[in-house]
């Protein structure tokens, strides 16, 4: 057992993680491989490191053009019917006409807030929520983007940013239509984000769920004994020290730990139960329950929408007509269904009209607040239908 970098090790499982164990502890050894002054470790040897998901891809092509991560490409259909795009910063051709390009933003590998953060620690194998959050504010306000896609492949990662990104991309739905292309695996905070769209697409070969928090502590105190080791804090503050390595986990600091991870659990549900127009309870006793699920199944029990391959959505997206300026036939329509979801009554249903009758306790809240969501959810996606089909 290693304790080359003790503090690296214990600073990194002791924090919440929404990520695959195992991608987990492939992000610790490529840390501690950087911080003996090893060059970066590449993408692929990453990948390879994390065992079972190796299979993500964490660089992508989109009609032959590289994507990089958590930046917007520029997709459409030429003449031909072929799918086309455009290096990030660039137009597919010349100056689009309003509502003509899809933007397609990447979230592959694995996540962190910053984009510091993951070129320090996975190179470019990562995605920052932070990069993508910009690229995808930037897709709204772009009159010549019609939709978005995000184009996801990734295990997760470090819970801090989701919850804020998460919240950034349900509230945009209803603005354009935002799709979450699964190709192949949103496990855990990548299925966070996922959830929030106005449609999940399954790759035929994907899985999507892994919903689920943890953190870890390893105990590498007898290890340095055996070494010669020992270590002494020298500290201020009861609990400033509690959960160092170099000591067994006291069940205060393991109480405190799973409090964390609770609270933290709770958030992940209660945005994916909004997202997806379900109860809490449904998910956490079922969409997986911590597992992976695989597309069709997927498909069968909410997690996701439908089953079709990237190209096949970027093709259908394509054909969609762009809103109009003004609201007309259609569009007319669903400016409306869209402003019913978007101005609903938070204390009634959408579809009464009567005044809301005092529940009688908070799990009744609960459910009235879960029937909203669910009612806007499905007023969302047939506004999203009526787009496709016109």
């Amino acid at each position: 057992m290693t304790t080359r970098f003790p503090h690296l090790r214990a600073a990194m499982m002791r924090r919440p993680w929404a990520m695959a164990p195992d991608w987990l502890l492939a992000l610790v050894e490529v840390v501690e491989h950087r911080a003996e002054g090893h060059a970066p470790v590449s993408a692929e040897e990453f990948a390879q490191r994390a065992g079972q998901h190796s299979r993500i891809e964490v660089e992508a092509t989109i009609g032959g053009v590289r994507a990089e991560n958590g930046l917007a490409t520029m997709v459409g259909l030429d003449a031909a019917g072929e799918i086309v795009a455009a290096r990030p910063g660039e137009r597919v051709a010349g100056e689009p006409q309003p509502g003509s390009v899809i933007a397609v933003i990447g979230i592959r590998g694995v996540i962190a807030q910053h984009a510091r953060q993951v070129d320090d620690i996975s190179g470019p194998g990562g995605t920052s929520t932070e990069r993508v959050s910009n690229s995808f504010r930037d897709a709204l306000d772009d009159p010549a983007v019609k939709a978005i896609v995000f184009d996801v492949d990734s295990p997760g990662g470090n819970v801090h940013g989701v919850q804020e990104l998460a919240a950034q991309i349900r509230a945009a739905r209803g603005r354009k239509p935002i799709i979450a292309q699964v190709n192949s695996t949103a496990a855990s905070a990548a299925y966070w984000l996922a959830s929030q769209a106005d449609e999940i697409v399954v790759t035929p070969g994907g899985e999507v769920g892994s919903i689920g928090v943890y953190g870890m502590h390893k105990d590498v105190s007898v290890a340095a004994e055996k070494q010669g080791l020992k270590v002494t804090f020298i500290s201020a503050g009861p609990y400033k020290v509690e959960g160092n390595p170099f000591e067994p986990l006291s069940e205060e600091a393991h109480a405190y730990g799973q409090t964390l991870v609770d609270k933290t659990y709770g958030f992940f549900v209660s945005d994916v139960a909004r997202g997806r127009g379900v109860r809490e309870s449904v998910i956490r006793n079922g969409f997986g329950q911590g597992r992976v699920v695989l597309a069709q199944d997927a498909v069968t029990e909410g997690m996701a929408d439908k089953v079709a391959t990237m190209d096949e959505t970027l093709r259908r997206v394509a054909k969609m007509k762009p809103a109009p300026a003004g609201p007309s036939g259609k569009r007319a329509e669903v400016d409306d269904v869209e402003r019913q979801a978007s101005e609903a009554d938070p204390d009634q249903p959408l579809e009464a009209r009567g005044p809301a009758e005092p529940e009688a306790d908070a799990q009744g809240e609960a459910d009235r607040q879960a029937a909203l969501e669910r009612d806007a959810f499905r007023r969302r996606r047939h506004a999203h239908r009526l787009r496709s089909s016109g």
